[in-house]
């Protein structure tokens, strides 16, 4: 059976027979870190979080947020004790990150007894009340604060409550915010019945899990795994979708959702399809999204992210962390195979996927070293399509009914993301996210029933060839007359946004192309219309936008076309010159070259004018780097300007030109006894193996 083909439910029954049974990647246990140690490494997608923080700071980008909407008597005494019993209880929300003296990132949890949880209490009306809830949850996170929870309290009736909970991506993931969600309301309940909630022990913390996950990816455990997605992915090149005239692209990072519905009678299609292919819900779905991708951006190789829970092992179940992890699916959509046997395609895509899911994505970016466009989008994936297998539920303690319903902070990552989870009607129900300064909420809605309607379609007609599936439940007839028209490749008309060939009709072909007879053929063509009349196919590119003017856009490159390699081992495009190389001319060019030559461990005498992806640099490095050099040179410099110098050369221009930099005090070691209070019984403490 396919991985995904399982609920949740069966899938955390299965890994744990298999646990009991030895079989398998979770027999061995996580070895647990010294309690009272000042540190620990992060982990490697914290790491990549900790970055986008330091290029792009204040940014709300990564502040994870939900609201548990309660109705009824609520005490708010026990509410406050409840959130701080879970801040207890989970490490993760009284941790911070920094960078160590080595450049390294590192996380240290503060103890319970250092961290005063504060829960905020506001009455709202109710027109002004998520402009609040937004308000509050865009403030920007202290990643070395003592802790990265930030709950408030809105009352907008006598009955009608609202606790939102904000927290930094870099300690939770979707996955935890319901583990959150569900121990709250235990122990709620058991304070309002005086008793202590009885929640399972944790025993493993994320901590422990960083560290063995660092030390299993470095072992080379998943070198085959590595293998696989340098195969998969030679040559990706993400997808781009045309961007709207009237987006915004003024804010960095903006977003915008629009709400997502997909029928009960169409998901119980699209299951029956996937049954008899052999293939899961997702993959269906995914089926009808390369289309989509394929068909908007007008290329046939297609590649958009999924996110996978990342806790194959039993023991983090209930563990409150960061360990979603992002696979990349790429496949190859041609215009002849009907749905069924693109289906196939996708179903083989993803059971590779789920198979070497376990290598960071962060690690995997590292190494294949694909095409950056800036630093401010993914060099693979741009477009994303989750779907979670369980509904949300929340366990509702006594005179208070509660529901989950999460936040969103104007803020994108991706060009277009579609989550959705089951609804109680047998349907599919969730969201649409986008970057505002790609698409407008028209064209994501347009995008998101294009897809619906392929899969629709293609389970109507699943040997009908994929580029001629409708993108809209309905055709809309040709228009006649003089003017522009764009067309796909089966002379139909496309929907807004989606690119074509530029059609002209009203003109008159006359003698045509003297002496070429077969370009005249080729170049005036009956219109579709049935009128009789003739159009002129000019061979341009082009869309139609939202307000109804045609664009011209540019001709797309060859599908998945891969630079040729030099001697060198690096691209021909990015191999350095021949010649002599320019060594450090100044004292602050000599210092960052070392320094540069060291941390990305090559030799000495590379040219300080080579750039420092191009010398195999990355992100992290980008931050040791900027600490050694601050620790060198006493100067600070930021990390945006450190990626748009790009070499030695102007980066030791940024050094001569730079402040000094400010002292930058070492992370104290707690001493913890003075937090300590005399031994009292405690009735909110539940058993915990931490205590």
């Amino acid at each position: 059976m396919a991985p995904g083909s399982l609920s949740a439910d069966q899938h955390r029954l299965l890994q744990r027979r298999l646990d009991e049974a030895g079989i398998g990647k979770a027999a061995a246990r996580i070895s647990r870190r010294p309690a009272d140690e000042a540190q620990s490494p992060a982990s490697h997608a914290q790491e990549r979080l900790y970055f986008f923080e330091q290029l792009n700071p204040g940014s709300a980008l990564y502040v994870v947020a939900g609201t548990l909407r309660m109705r009824g008597d609520l005490d708010v005494a026990a509410l406050r004790e409840s959130v701080r019993v879970l801040v207890e209880r989970h490490e993760a929300l009284r941790t911070g990150l920094r960078v160590d003296d080595a450049g390294e990132v590192v996380q240290f949890v503060h103890p319970p007894e250092a961290v005063t949880v504060d829960v905020p209490f506001a009455q709202v009306s109710e027109d002004v009340l998520w402009d609040e809830i937004r308000l509050a949850c865009r403030r920007p996170f202290d990643l070395a604060g003592p802790c990265l929870l930030r709950p408030m309290l809105f009352q907008v009736a006598p009955d009608d409550w609202q606790l939102v909970l904000c927290v930094h991506h870099i300690v939770v993931d979707g996955w935890s915010l319901g583990i959150l969600a569900g121990e709250f309301a235990l122990v709620y309940a058991a304070l309002r019945a005086g008793t202590k909630a009885a929640l399972p022990p944790l025993t493993t913390r994320y901590v422990d899990f960083a560290s063995w996950h660092r030390d299993h990816v470095s072992s080379g455990a998943l070198t085959g795994q590595l293998a696989y997605w340098r195969e998969r992915l030679a040559g990706v090149r993400p997808v781009e979708l045309p961007a709207d005239t009237a987006a915004r692209q003024d804010r960095p990072f903006s977003g915008d959702v629009v709400p997502v519905t997909v029928p009960a009678e169409l998901v119980a299609a699209l299951r029956r399809i996937g049954d008899d292919e052999g293939a899961t819900l997702y993959m269906v779905l995914a089926t009808a999204w390369a289309i989509v991708l394929a068909r908007w951006s007008g290329r046939r190789d297609v590649v958009w992210g999924t996110a996978i829970a990342g806790r194959t092992r039993t023991e983090l179940e209930g563990l409150v962390g960061f360990f979603v992890n992002t696979l990349a699916l790429r496949v190859d959509v041609p215009p002849a195979p009907g749905f069924r046997e693109l289906l196939g395609r996708v179903r083989e895509t993803c059971v590779g996927a789920y198979a070497n899911q376990d290598l960071p994505f962060e690690q995997l970016v590292r190494e294949i070293r694909p095409d950056r466009d800036g630093f401010s989008r993914s060099p693979i994936v741009r477009h994303m399509l989750v779907l979670h297998n369980t509904p949300r539920r929340v366990v509702e303690p006594p005179g208070v009914r509660m529901d989950v319903l999460p936040v969103h902070t104007g803020t994108a990552k991706f060009e277009l993301e579609i989550e959705l989870s089951p609804a109680e009607d047998g349907g599919l129900a969730g969201f649409a996210e986008f970057s505002t300064d790609v698409l407008t909420a028209s064209s994501a809605r347009r995008l998101v029933a294009a897809v619906l309607a392929v899969a629709r379609a293609g389970v109507a007609e699943p040997t009908r060839p994929v580029w001629d599936l409708p993108l809209t439940e309905t055709t809309a007839p040709t228009p006649g007359g003089t003017g522009a028209q764009v067309l796909d490749r089966w002379m139909a008309p496309v929907p807004i946004g989606v690119v074509g060939e530029l059609f002209l009709s009203g003109v008159v072909a006359g003698q045509g192309f003297s002496g070429r007879p077969a370009v005249t053929a080729a170049r005036f063509v009956p219109d579709p219309s049935g009128t009789g009349a003739r159009l002129y196919a000019t061979g341009d590119r082009a869309r139609r936008t939202a307000e109804g003017l045609v664009e011209l856009v540019d001709a797309p490159e060859p599908v998945a076309e891969t630079a040729g390699a030099s001697a060198t081992g690096l691209p021909e495009t990015v191999a350095p010159a021949a010649g002599t190389a320019v060594g450090p001319r100044t004292e602050a060019e000599r210092r960052v070259a070392e320094i540069w030559a060291e941390l990305l461990g090559i030799e000495a005498g590379f040219d300080v004018h080579e750039d420092f992806f191009d010398l195999g640099g990355h992100s992290l490095v980008a931050v040791r780097i900027l600490h050694r050099i601050r620790a060198a040179c006493q100067v600070e410099l930021e990390l945006a300007d450190f990626f748009e110098a790009g070499t030695v050369a102007n980066v030791a221009e940024l050094v001569d030109a730079a402040a000094p930099a400010r002292p930058v005090a070492a992370i104290p070691r707690l001493d913890r006894s003075r937090f300590r209070a005399p031994a009292t019984p405690d009735v909110t403490k539940g058993e915990n193996a931490d205590d």
